[in-house]
């Protein structure tokens, strides 16, 4: 997990990302399930070249769902996890 393509997926663009990017300096990135935070920080500070105060890691299980292609059995959605990275005052992400 030394690269930082086997840690980050993309950068989560919705409403309530934008407005912690915005007022709190706070960027949102969908990461991989087997990432840590460690993993995620050296990620980010090699990619984009800023410092990393603190990351926030949240894992989103999967539900299972009723699949209407596969007449009404049990599916379930994928496994996601998404960090949350502070940065140091006065820098930041050009994600645009």
């Amino acid at each position: 997990m030394n690269e930082p393509v086997k840690v980050l997926k993309e950068a989560l663009l919705t409403e309530k990302a934008t407005m912690l990017s915005a007022n709190l300096n706070q960027y949102v990135f969908s990461v991989f399930p087997e990432a840590t935070r460690t993993h995620v920080k050296n990620a980010i500070e090699k990619t984009f070249g800023v410092n990393v105060i603190k990351v926030n890691t949240l894992t989103q299980k999967p539900k299972t769902k009723r699949d209407r292609m596969r007449r009404g059995k049990q599916g379930h959605t994928s496994l996601s996890k998404k960090a949350i990275v502070t940065l140091k005052a006065g820098e930041s992400i050009d994600l645009a």
